[in-house]
């Protein structure tokens, strides 16, 4: 009986020790891919946001996880903003392999579509409303400001300013 008891015991114990160690193993995994912190720096997962595009649709950064983006932040009364525009479209229009995403800050609806129109530009591009994606996820202090992840949205470049395009060709092929 008594040996039935200790039979019973070390059963117990070590479905615990079995468990506990299966725990311990799947928690390892999961921080060994939580190491990249998620923030605005090179480095960085970039956080994910959801923004509606032109036609209403909403489009989430992680949605797009497996190609590589270009993540610009603009607004239409920005004289730098307006310069880089051409290049961004010669960038989308020549780079099938990237993603190119703008994303106009704090100007209606009517507005950026009217300027998107009358320039030809066909980039994808959302709309932070608010603002709160530019400046509190993004930490962006100026317009026209750049980001180049790679396909685990990891942030691999950040540019603020103007860039032409020859400097974005260099950004995207890092």
């Amino acid at each position: 009986m008594k040996l039935m008891k200790n039979k019973g015991l070390i059963t117990v114990i070590a479905l615990l020790l079995l468990t506990a160690g299966t725990l311990f193993y799947v928690n390892e995994i999961q921080a060994a891919s939580d190491d990249v912190k998620v923030g605005a720096q090179v480095g960085m997962k970039a956080p994910d946001f959801t923004l509606e595009d032109m036609s209403g649709e909403k489009i989430s950064l992680y949605d797009l996880q497996g190609q590589k983006v270009f993540l610009n932040f603009w607004a239409s009364w920005c004289p730098p903003c307006k310069a880089e525009m051409p290049a961004i479209q010669k960038l989308y229009k020549n780079n099938e392999n990237i993603k190119v995403l703008t994303v106009n800050i704090q100007e209606g609806k009517d507005k950026v579509f009217d300027y998107l129109m009358k320039n030809n530009f066909s980039f994808t591009t959302l709309l932070d409303k608010s603002g709160t994606v530019a400046s509190s996820k993004y930490l962006v202090r100026g317009i026209p400001t750049t980001f180049i992840l790679d396909k685990d949205s990891i942030i691999q470049a950040r540019h603020s300013g103007a860039l032409t395009y020859e400097q974005m060709q260099d950004l995207v092929s890092k």
